[in-house]
C-alpha cells in the first residue's frame, strides 16, 4: 500500500509539472448521474475523557445531512478524507472510541435529534428530504496541526471518468504482492476518477494559536478525484 501511495504522489507531481493548476478533468456542469446532496457544518472541536486517560483527548468532527436527490434509492457509503497542507492523509472514523460519538450526539441532541453513528449511516438511502440521513465524520485533532487542510467527501455521485495513466510503464508488472499476500495495483494502465466534494479550510495563527482557532472555509467545489 505504501508503494501504491508513493506511485500516486509521483503521478500527481508529474501532472502538476506538465499542466497548470486547475486544468485537470472537471465534473459535468450539470449532474449526469445520481447525486446525493450534502449539507454540512464546518469542523468543530470536542474534548472527551476516555477510559484510562488522565487528560481529555481532542477531536474534530463535521456534522452533515445527506439527501438523495435522484429518483431511485441509492447505496450510501460516504468517505471523508482529510488531507493536510503538507500532504498527510487522515482517514476519518478509524479507531474512534464510541464514547466520542456519544459526546457529540449529546452536545447536538436538540438540533440533530436523529444523529446516526458513522458506521450506521451506511446503507440504502431513499430519495427525498423526508428520508435524509444525519451523521458525522470524526478524526483526532492531533492529526491536523498545520494551517491548511482539505476534506474530500466521496460516495456522493455516480459520475466517473477513466483516464490513461501518464506514468504507466509497460516494462513493469501492473500488480505486486504485499507481505500478507494481498495483491495491489502498483502500475495501473488507467485511473478511475470519481466526482468528489472538496472543502478547503485554513487554521490561522501559530501552532499554539491553532489549538483554539476556528477553521475558516476557503472554498467548496466538485472535482474529479
Amino acid at each position: 500500500m505504501v508503494c501504491l501511495l508513493a506511485l500516486l504522489l509521483q503521478v500527481g507531481a508529474a501532472a502538476q509539472e506538465r499542466e497548470p493548476v486547475g486544468s485537470g478533468p472537471e465534473p459535468s456542469p450539470t449532474p449526469i448521474s445520481w447525486q446525493i446532496e450534502l449539507r454540512f457544518s464546518d469542523p468543530k472541536r470536542i474534548e472527551v475523557l476516555l477510559p484510562g486517560r488522565s487528560q481529555p483527548d481532542v477531536f474534530w468532527y463535521m456534522l452533515y445531512t445527506a439527501t438523495n436527490t435522484s429518483d431511485a434509492t441509492q447505496w450510501f457509503y460516504p468517505t471523508f478524507q482529510v488531507v493536510t497542507g503538507d500532504l498527510r492523509v487522515v482517514e476519518t472514523d478509524v479507531g474512534i472510541n464510541p464514547l466520542v460519538f456519544a459526546a457529540i450526539r449529546e452536545r447536538h441532541r436538540l438540533t440533530h435529534p436523529y444523529l446516526t453513528a458513522p458506521a450506521q449511516a451506511i446503507g440504502e438511502l431513499k430519495s427525498g428530504g423526508d428520508n435524509a440521513r444525519e451523521s458525522v465524520a470524526i478524526w483526532p485533532a492531533a492529526d491536523v496541526d498545520v494551517n491548511q487542510f482539505a476534506i474530500y467527501v466521496g460516495g456522493l455521485s455516480g459520475e466517473t471518468r477513466v483516464l490513461r495513466n501518464p506514468a504507466y510503464d509497460p516494462s513493469r508488472p501492473e500488480t505486486a504482492t504485499l507481505d500478507g499476500g494481498q495483491e495491489v495495483t502498483v502500475n495501473p494502465r488507467y485511473f478511475t476518477l470519481r466526482k468528489t466534494l472538496e472543502i478547503r479550510y485554513e487554521l490561522p495563527g501559530s501552532a499554539a494559536a491553532r489549538r483554539t482557532a476556528e477553521p475558516q472555509r476557503r472554498s467548496a467545489r466538485w472535482i474529479m478525484r
